[in-house]
């Protein structure tokens, strides 16, 4: 018998969450009389946060007229000001019931408000919810009359809490009413509504194979009315076209003011038709009550037929085959949006990760929004959803509480997906602050235990998980035993270390925990496409190195089969308002811009991954290129093709055979201007092509312009398209740097936001302690700018120099943090005659003269 920790078999059927059929109905009237109404538009929004404000008596004429989705930190998140407002806020509309829903029984539902709601309907506090990512519902009959006006009100506060969870993290807690809101009208007997807002229904498939497999329907009916209710239940499993399969049916005599379960089974399907990312082929269950004959409620749910298996040795397996899980991280904001995204281009992210070539998707770090589950299924991606217990936890009762609660609705709600099939429940939880007692770590590993024991009760269906840091803390206090599955969010060779040293990492622990079952949560590096590098290096955020990165990260997880999968970090750049970055507040790992634009790094997976036939010339990120005259420059193509042919202005420059990297490269001169470059391959007999067109500007002595990035290996592109030059040490007939401390450049972490500028990366690297620096440049009149940050010291007085050209004074006791303070952008521009080249020296008075940028523009001969 196989070590229980080493294979874990689940057989499973999952099926759609109810309300994701919203989009479909909102404002029709259903089959057995449910109602379910949008109330998305008409709202009004106050950032003030006064007593009283639920009152009917409320003058709300100034308040500002909104709709849902909606967030208050879709901007304050992306200015220089430290911090964005975490605070409470209110929402107010009418709420228009007609005739038509007399009698009938009516409850609020909310996809999702961060991160705790008060509701209240004409004044009375009909619920609060705790907890920004999951829905709740609220039956609000009792609270409104269908004879004169009724309003909503609704307190939301994303204030920082203690006691709920995320208390920290590498993204945004955007506050707000973020996702969509329905109103609900059923009849008194009806499927439940308020079971932490799930379906009222659990639908499995004991015993399933790829020959036959039964269908097991579980479900609560709720009678709200005066009288006892004898109900019909039926369930019939319908294929993909709509056609009866099988069906079962029940009595049930439900008490007044009171709920009935049910239990229905199946008989044997044969020859199920299997739900895989191949083929995510979705029957449906129809749930139906009649009472006296007549059909009072019905809901109908997908339903895919899989099951599934890891094993610590050999991976995963689902419907009895191996599998690698290759897959992507995503977090839900979008720019100009925050987290207020709308359902349309939640799908669209969903689709463009499938096109990739994806199976498996990790929600991070939150339970999310009920249509991204939906396309899930519909496309073939498997899911990783967790809830936010990010960093560390408060040792309350009331956190524990919270987070179970949390862990319960995301389970409830999100059970039915065919999608879903781990839970996870905290990420990362031993990185906490300095100031954390030791306390923390046993109490971790004891809320752990419990959350992993709720998840499994909740659902034995699926395995549990959760995403570790690499560090050794985690084995030390027996964390890794818990979960069914551990995941590694390792960073090696990005914020410490080398790439290699991930794959020495995981041997270790594979040896030390041979039966635990690996996967890789996160793994990933900047990509600024404003910075390049022929030289690139940990932490340039250049794109070169971020492809570099993930092409040695791939490999090496390919070559383990221990490890059952991964999940880049991260699909999409995100909002993280805390970061400096070299774009401030935005983390840049992902494939994709914020605003959804591929990074060159998107076709090296889809290469690997996408069944398509993939062709892309790796200059997507770069339309600009300046150096000197016939430099070699090295461009890459990313190709699942056997071989493919490069021209550059209509010229090849012959083929090369596909060996297996999926990346071709050849070496090349552009000329000044516009240069146009062609793939050529084939597959299956079809040609393919990709074309790109790159403008190189050469750069020399005696150009009319040159820029420097100093104290950097990186070019980089402003946005006016000038290309500031990677920094080099001065050479004769050249320019460069003379006697800085570094052997060669000195450069730090980017991550401190400089102010008074977009251009962040000429400011966050610089030459410290450097004597000079010199332009070979014909004699003539320049406009020389020099650019500096100061981002060691706060104060004057810490850091002067004198700064002189061709030996004479064009600034005395500069004092960067005396002038302009620390981490923000100065700039001290001089005419100056050159004779014999420009020759600047810096002069230290107190400490290490400093320079982040030089600019030298030609005025005349």
């Amino acid at each position: 018998m196989k070590n229980p920790r080493s294979t874990v078999a689940i057989i499973f059927v999952v099926g759609l969450f109810a309300v994701s059929v919203f989009t479909q109905t909102a404002g029709k009237k259903l089959a057995g009389d449910r109602v379910i109404r949008s109330l998305n538009v008409g709202w009004k929004f106050s950032a003030e946060d006064k007593p009283g404000f639920e009152g009917a008596d409320v003058l709300d004429d100034g308040w500002q007229k909104i709709n849902l989705p909606h967030t208050w930190n879709d901007k304050d998140t992306f200015d220089d000001e430290p911090g964005y407002r975490r605070g409470a806020s209110w929402y107010r509309r009418e709420l228009p019931l007609g005739t038509d829903l007399v009698g009938k029984r009516l409850y609020l539902y909310f996809e999702g408000a961060n991160q705790v709601a008060d509701v209240y309907v004409n004044t009375n506090h009909v619920g609060k919810h705790i907890g920004g990512y999951t829905a709740f519902a609220y039956d609000i009959t009792d609270d409104i009359t269908l004879t004169k006006p009724n309003f909503i009100a609704v307190r939301v506060d994303n204030s920082f809490n203690a006691d709920i969870a995320p208390l920290s993290g590498d993204f945004n807690m955007y506050g707000g009413i973020y996702r969509d809101v329905w109103l609900i009208a059923a009849d008194d007997v009806h499927f439940k509504i308020d079971d932490m807002a799930s379906s009222g229904l659990q639908i499995s498939t004991p015993g399933l194979d790829e020959k036959a497999g039964k269908v097991r329907i579980r479900g609560t009916v709720s009678n709200t009315g005066r009288k006892a209710a004898d109900i019909e239940v039926t369930s019939r499993v319908l294929d993909s076209k709509g056609r009866e399969v099988i069906k079962t049916i029940s009595n049930l005599s439900v008490e007044s003011k009171s709920e009935k379960s049910f239990d229905h089974s199946t008989n044997s399907i044969s020859n199920p038709h299997l739900w895989s990312p191949d083929d995510p082929y979705l029957y449906s269950v129809q749930n139906s009550l009649r009472q006296n004959g007549k059909l009072i409620d019905i809901k109908t749910e997908p339903l895919g037929f899989r099951w599934f298996r890891f094993d610590a040795n050999t991976g995963f397996y689902l419907n009895g085959e191996h599998l690698k899980l290759q897959g992507t991280n995503r977090h839900q904001d979008y720019k100009g949006l925050g987290n207020a995204v709308t359902d349309k281009l939640h799908i669209r992210d969903m689709e463009l990760m499938k096109d990739a070539g994806y199976n498996f998707i990790r929600l991070a770090h939150y339970p999310q929004d009920p249509s991204v589950l939906q396309a899930a299924d519909r496309l073939g991606l498997m899911i990783w959803e967790e809830i936010p217990l990010v960093n560390y936890i408060t040792e309350s009762k009331a956190f524990s509480d919270n987070a179970a609660s949390m862990l319960k609705e995301m389970v409830r709600q999100h059970r039915n997906h065919p999608s879903v099939i781990l839970w996870g429940y905290m990420n990362e939880i031993f990185l906490h602050p300095p100031n954390v007692p030791k306390s923390v770590f046993p109490a971790s590993v004891e809320l752990a235990r419990e959350l992993d024991a709720i998840a499994r009760a909740e659902d034995p269906t699926r395995l549990t998980t959760i995403a570790f840091h690499g560090n050794e803390v985690y084995n030390t206090y027996g964390m890794g035993e818990i979960p069914q599955v551990v995941g590694w969010n390792l960073y090696k060779g990005w914020y410490g270390g080398n790439m290699e040293e991930f794959g020495t990492f995981m041997d270790e622990q594979h040896k030390k925990f041979p039966n635990r079952v690996h996967f890789i949560s996160e793994y990933g590096a900047n990509g600024d496409q404003r910075l390049h590098s022929a030289g690139p290096r940990r932490f340039d955020s250049t794109t070169e190195y971020q492809r570099q990165f993930h092409e040695s990260y791939l490999k090496q997880i390919s070559d383990r089969p221990y490890i059952a999968g991964s999940t880049i970090w991260n699909q999409f750049d995100f909002g993280a308002e805390q970061r400096g970055e070299t774009i401030p507040h935005l983390n840049q790992k992902g494939m994709y811009t914020y605003d959804r634009v591929p990074k060159d790094v998107h076709f090296f997976y889809k290469s690997n991954f996408s069944k398509d036939a993939v062709l892309h010339i790796a200059v997507s990120d770069r339309k600009y290129f300046s150096g000197v005259p016939d430099t070699q420059q090295k461009i890459d193509v990313y190709l699942n093709l056997p071989e493919a042919e490069l021209s550059l202005n209509g010229v090849s420059l012959g083929k090369k055979t596909n060996t297996g990297s999926n990346k071709l490269s050849w070496d090349l001169t552009l000329r000044d201007g516009v240069n146009k470059l062609v793939a050529t391959g084939r597959r299956n007999g079809k040609v393919v092509t990709d074309s790109a067109t790159v403008k190189f500007r050469s750069v020399t002595t005696r150009s009319n312009e040159i820029a420097i990035n100093v104290g950097s290996n990186a070019d980089f592109t402003d946005e006016n398209n000038v290309v500031w030059l990677a920094d080099k040490p001065y050479s004769s007939g050249s320019w460069g740097f003379l006697g800085a401390k570094s052997k060669f450049i000195y450069s730090q972490a980017p991550d401190k936001n400089v102010l008074g500028t977009l251009n962040d990366p000429i400011f966050q690297t610089m030459q410290e302690g450097l004597t000079g620096y010199r332009f070979d440049v014909p004699d003539g009149t320049y406009e020389v700018s020099f650019l500096f940050s100061e981002t060691k010291f706060d104060g004057a007085g810490k850091r002067i120099f004198d700064i002189t050209g061709n030996g004479k004074l064009l600034a005395e006791k500069v004092d960067i943090a005396g002038a302009v303070g620390r981490n923000r952008a100065y700039a001290i521009t001089r005419l100056v005659v050159a004779s014999n080249g420009l020759n600047f020296e810096f002069i230290a008075k107190v400490g290490d003269p400093v320079l982040s940028g030089v600019r030298v523009k030609r005025l005349t001969k």
